[in-house]
């Protein structure tokens, strides 16, 4: 079994040999049958992520960072994206095991929103089943769209709103979403819808897990005090504000940070269209320098020019209010990444995350988990991820 013999250990040596052993040996058990766990194809995906984030490193540098990160994935749980995105290529066993990473991560939210019951994920991750449930907090139009049956209710829907957002049903980090113009089709809605349900059925093409499902929403307009950060093609600065209950029975919203977009860019997110930084809970007051998941730090906005720590977020106050009412609907989960925007009118929802990351980790380059573990009351005890996984069972040929 994989616990006789994997430890945690710095020694490169080491960490290669128990690497190249899960890769040789450990297959994977579960519904479905059983089956190699590193196939040829999943290690291929791993070198093209790698050359993603260090198309500058050599063929052989790469390969030793593959066998690398897949240690680290069975040791602290991490995957390739956090390796770069977080620095974890740079820091110590030691440090590394202090950070909140993916599969650990799981198993916290787990545990938080177990009373929520066994379709607690899709209550969140469904987009349009949230809007439903919150619909007065989202304070815009939203549709479904399924397919021809719709026709009618888009048609109306595409008349009323000339410009739209569509969105993937149960996709994340802002994959897919995009605005929507009639003019772009020259108004002919049939066409329109079409194209619209074609992009819906090749993401589950790609992705079978993924519904076909496109969810169709009014833009929101942002608020002008956030427009002097950046504002460009309707883009809109989207505040993250988790909340987590803690061991004291209270909602806290945990190390919020905002997302800011950058050249034009609609939907940002922390990579090469946009950078995050964080806030500070009781103020609302930026305190981060502003970083992207590639390495790029800014002190200014590259385009408006203004300063981004010390930067105020207004209306602060009734963001607060506004999580705590969306946690007093939902009062079965324990852990939200609410995704919230500023208009004219006042806050509202974008969406909610059900497995929210500590992005944060990065703008602070250290781990969360500790103190993560104190708010909460609750720690995992076992050495591993997963040892506590429910996911699959490894075993050994």
């Amino acid at each position: 079994m994989i616990i006789d013999y994997f430890r945690i250990t710095d020694d490169k040596a080491e960490i290669r040999s128990i690497a190249e052993r899960l890769v040789e040996e450990v297959h994977v058990s579960d519904k479905r049958g059983t089956k190699l766990l590193y196939t040829p194809q999943m290690l291929q995906r791993m070198r093209e992520r790698i050359q993603r984030f260090a198309p500058d490193n050599s063929s052989e540098e790469q390969e030793e960072m593959l066998w690398r990160f897949i240690y680290d994935f069975w040791a602290f749980g991490c995957t390739v994206d956090e390796e770069f995105y977080l620095g974890l290529i740079h820091k110590t066993a030691e440090e590394k095991q202090e950070y909140m990473l993916m599969q650990f991560l799981q198993i916290y939210v787990y545990h938080l929103n177990q009373d929520a019951g066994p379709d607690r994920v899709d209550q969140l991750g469904d987009k349009y089943r949230l809007y439903q449930r919150l619909k007065p907090y989202y304070k815009r139009e939203a549709m479904e769209l399924r397919g021809e049956d719709d026709y009618e209710t888009f048609v109306a829907f595409a008349k009323k709103h000339d410009v739209f957002v569509v969105k993937p049903a149960d996709y994340s980090r802002a994959i897919g979403v995009h605005k929507v113009s009639a003019k772009e089709y020259g108004g002919d809605y049939r066409a329109m819808m079409e194209a619209i349900l074609r992009e819906g059925q090749a993401i589950h093409d790609k992705h079978p897990s993924k519904d076909s499902r496109m969810i169709l929403e009014e833009l929101i307009c942002q608020d002008a005090s956030l427009d002097r950060l950046y504002s460009d093609s309707d883009s809109v600065n989207v505040i993250r504000a988790t909340a987590v209950r803690g061991k004291d029975g209270k909602i806290h919203i945990y190390h919020p940070w905002i997302k800011v977009g950058i050249n034009g860019s609609f939907a940002a997110a922390a990579m090469e269209d946009g950078f995050v930084a964080e806030i500070d809970p009781c103020t609302g007051i930026i305190i981060s320098d502003g970083y992207q998941g590639t390495g790029g730090i800014f002190q200014f906005h590259p385009n408006s020019g203004i300063p981004i720590k010390g930067f105020q977020i207004h209306r602060w106050d009734e963001l607060v209010a506004m999580v705590q009412e969306l946690m007093d609907q939902l009062p079965e989960f324990g852990y939200i990444g609410w995704d919230l925007a500023l208009t004219p009118e006042g806050w509202c929802v974008v969406e909610g995350n059900y497995a929210g990351q500590f992005t944060y980790q990065m703008m602070n380059s250290r781990g969360y988990r500790r103190e993560f573990e104190k708010l909460i009351g609750w720690k995992l005890e076992t050495e591993f991820w997963w040892e506590r996984s429910d996911h699959y069972t490894l075993i050994c040929k």
